[in-house]
């Protein structure tokens, strides 16, 4: 997906006004606050960083590709759609002015032509643009719909609420996109620098230090075990519950939706079933770089039914560069009656 086109699209969201009482003093550094009320690696995940390459690649700013050509921003991703409809808060990140808000654009996922075609002009779907003066601007997009708390020139504190997290505009899958703009320019908020400083440069994070935000080179999101081939949409609808398998399933298959795969990758499946007894184990390599992944393996039943007792299925990925591996792994266990 190319993010590069929501800059023109989103002139509406451009702040111009001057800087007014209760934005960040002159002078004083200016942080963020993590904007979504929730806790990284746990219940949201970044999903793409901004991407600092000035070309035709793809780099975030520790020289990966865990982004999008010309992204602007920091994707912040929630598990899935019934996260969303049960409501995930958009936080201000730091205090501000309100300078542009949108909401009436509905939550749908980008399928087809035909749903690109509708929101041509409102990539950006619901969203804030708040100016901390000194030049700072932060906008949040794909919020969803109905769900914005603030209006134009309203004064928001630092961590005071402007939303919930969408799938309104541009996007695939809900998440927040936040992007912070200096005297109009991108900035990395994980560097503090422009893109044009491109990747390898730390910088100086724009986070707070209780923000406690840490780069995921890898995010293994979410995961289950079903009782037959699983049903993508209905998992990331939030429906995985309804695949969980029986005593007569046809099989057991092991399950992982994971953000930022690269090539090279290894992706083992396991799963111990009653008395520690092995019922299968698989591994898979990763082809192709790709920013969302969902895979699975099992196996099918060969006797009358399943054993009673719980089943432990883990997923890990393994990743080996410059002499080192790493290793990233999820869990989910069940019960068969």
């Amino acid at each position: 997906m190319n993010w590069r086109c929501i800059a023109l699209a989103l002139l509406w969201l451009s702040a111009t006004a001057a800087t007014e009482t209760g934005t960040a003093p002159a002078g004083e550094p200016f942080e963020l606050s993590w904007p979504v009320a929730c806790r990284l690696g746990e219940t949201c995940w970044v999903a793409d960083y901004v991407d600092v390459d000035s070309g035709k690649d793809v780099k975030d700013f520790r020289c990966r590709e865990r982004s999008y050509d010309g992204h602007d921003s920091v994707d912040i991703a929630i598990r899935d759609k019934a996260v969303m409809g049960q409501g995930m808060t958009v936080l201000a990140a730091a205090p501000g002015v309100v300078r542009r808000m949108r909401d009436g654009v509905e939550d749908r996922a980008l399928t087809d032509e035909a749903s690109r075609k509708l929101i041509v002009g409102h990539e950006c779907g619901n969203g804030v643009v708040v100016d901390h003066g000194n030049g700072w601007q932060t906008q949040y997009c794909h919020m969803k719909q109905g769900s914005l708390l603030v209006k134009e020139g309203q004064q928001v504190n630092g961590g005071q609420a402007l939303g919930q997290v969408g799938l309104s505009g541009k996007t695939e899958f809900p998440h927040l996109h936040l992007t912070v703009r200096h005297e109009k320019q991108i900035v990395d908020p994980f560097t503090g620098q422009h893109i044009t400083a491109g990747c390898g440069s730390e910088g100086k994070p724009l986070w707070r230090a209780d923000a406690q935000v840490a780069y995921e080179e890898v995010a293994l999101y979410n995961a289950g075990i079903a009782g037959g081939p699983p049903n993508i949409e209905m998992i990331r609808s939030g429906h995985a519950d309804s695949l969980t398998p029986n005593a007569q399933s046809p099989a057991l298959i092991l399950w992982v939706d994971i953000f930022g795969v690269e090539v090279g990758d290894q992706i083992r499946f396991r799963l111990i079933g009653p008395d520690n007894t092995l019922v299968f184990e698989n591994e898979q390599r990763v082809d192709r770089r790709q920013a969302r992944r969902f895979v699975y393996a099992g196996t099918k039943r060969q006797s009358v039914s399943w054993a009673a007792g719980v089943y432990t299925g883990q997923v890990t990925l393994k990743r080996a560069e410059q002499g080192r591996t790493a290793e990233h792994s999820i869990s989910r266990t069940i019960t068969i009656q």
